[in-house]
């Protein structure tokens, strides 16, 4: 059935008061809104802010949906990896640095310092301004966006865009064939990235330094958008803790060095597998914090050695692994639980997903898309917070979920191992 006129009115209505409360926003915190020129403005990263979004995007959606009509709509959307192909072109011959930013380019100009024709620079220079991604206002002549700007002065988003459209996106298209190839098996050896590529992908960067130091770099642009450390920092009561926090899996130690800054009664102890990655954190002049963090060189699905600590975190590596994965590195941190004081937490810091249909679809799809990425690359995934008691369970039986701190794409749970004291 159609939507009837009523629908419309009362959906734009909806908009319009959903746009004041927005803008009023934006307005009280001197912000201002976005425009389409080089100068507009980054979105503040407030909860507030983040739910006067939620709610219009989702109107805004629901809007296009209905004037579309199901046909058109889904054309749009299945027809969006030729936008991506224009993009893939735009990142592997460096487009976004190629253009300047104080003056236009000729298409020609582009072409040549690019290295290709200039018909198909044009033609993808023009399906990239379709989406505010430069722009053409004299007739062959392109300028910077906002949008194409970010990627010429951050190295580490542009990075985090080409790696999406190259090594991901490739492998996404082997999706359905490594499915059909292990229907009832999903791992990182049952992967579309080894479809795709032959070998897992942690192996394939270890064989491809260039596309390692570009995923690395990619990483850390992540951090920038959705995966802060504020609800660690913020969201749980470290005054209460005392003594040593062993940061799991914890790299280069950026998360450690984050709490130590703010919280000077505790230390840390950073462990990682990669020995490259704890020397990296050494060497990165960490003066204002020394003697508050070690460095540790430890596989997480040994059984953890420290005893008597205030506390583990493990933050964004459970998400890389399949079930069976994780629950062998939760079982690989009970010793050392069992021999800690009753209610000493286990923080996991991962992405928790919501029941479906809880939150507005635009949010929910962003979490998904995640979940989606995390089966291509390593047939892993995000889990809720049921599927994370489960694998708890079955880790070990005296494995509680004490609070959950926070959800969606940086979540945090608490969990407790209930010992009983002789």
């Amino acid at each position: 059935m159609e939507p009837s006129a009523n629908v419309l009115v009362a959906l734009a209505d909806r908009i319009t008061k959903q746009v004041a409360n927005l803008s009023k926003y934006l307005e009280d915190s001197d912000i201002g809104m976005s425009d389409f020129t080089v100068e507009s403005r980054e979105r503040p990263n407030t909860g507030e802010f983040k739910t006067l979004h939620s709610d219009l995007t989702s109107s805004l959606e629901d809007l296009q949906y209905l004037i579309d009509g199901p046909r058109a709509y889904m054309r749009s959307f299945i027809c969006s990896g030729n936008d991506l192909a224009a993009f893939q072109i735009a990142f592997e011959f460096g487009f976004f640095n190629l253009v300047p930013t104080d003056r236009a380019i000729p298409i020609a100009e582009l072409a040549k310092k690019a290295g290709m024709d200039v018909d198909r620079t044009a033609r993808v220079m023009r399906m990239m301004a379709t989406r505010r991604t430069f722009e053409e206002k004299t007739p062959g002549e392109f300028t910077h966006t906002a949008a194409s700007l970010v990627f010429h002065e951050d190295e580490s988003f542009r990075c985090a865009g080409h790696y999406m459209v190259d090594e991901m996106w490739k492998a996404a298209t082997a999706t359905a064939e490594c499915v059909k190839a292990s229907p009832y098996e999903s791992d990182s050896s049952h992967s579309p990235f080894k479809t795709r590529f032959g070998i897992p992908l942690f192996e394939y960067y270890a064989k491809n330094p260039g596309y390692a130091a570009r995923f690395a770099k990619a990483m850390a642009g992540a951090t920038k958008i959705d995966r802060q450390v504020t609800e660690v920092v913020d969201g749980f009561p470290w005054d209460g803790i005392r003594g040593t926090v062993v940061d799991v899996g914890g790299g280069s130690g950026h998360l450690s060095v984050s709490l130590a800054r703010a919280f000077p009664h505790l230390s840390f102890v950073v462990q990682d597998n990669s020995a490259s990655m704890l020397a990296q954190g050494k060497d990165s002049g960490l003066r204002d914090v020394e003697g508050r963090i070690s460095w540790m060189q430890h596989d997480f699905f040994e059984p953890q050695p420290l005893r008597g600590v205030s506390a583990f975190i493990i933050r964004q590596c459970l998400h890389n692994w399949c079930d069976r994965d994780v629950v062998k590195i939760l079982e690989a941190l009970v010793p050392a639980l069992e021999k800690c004081d009753d209610g000493t937490p286990l923080l996991i810091n991962e992405t928790v997903l919501p029941q479906p249909g809880t939150i507005h679809a635009p949010e929910e799809r962003g979490l998904r898309q995640m979940d989606m990425l995390m089966l291509v690359t390593l047939g892993s995934k995000q889990r809720t917070k049921e599927e994370y008691e489960t694998l708890l369970k079955e880790a070990d039986d005296r494995y509680e979920i004490y609070s959950l701190h926070s959800t969606g794409s940086m979540g945090l749970l608490e969990v407790h191992l209930k010992v009983e004291r002789s």
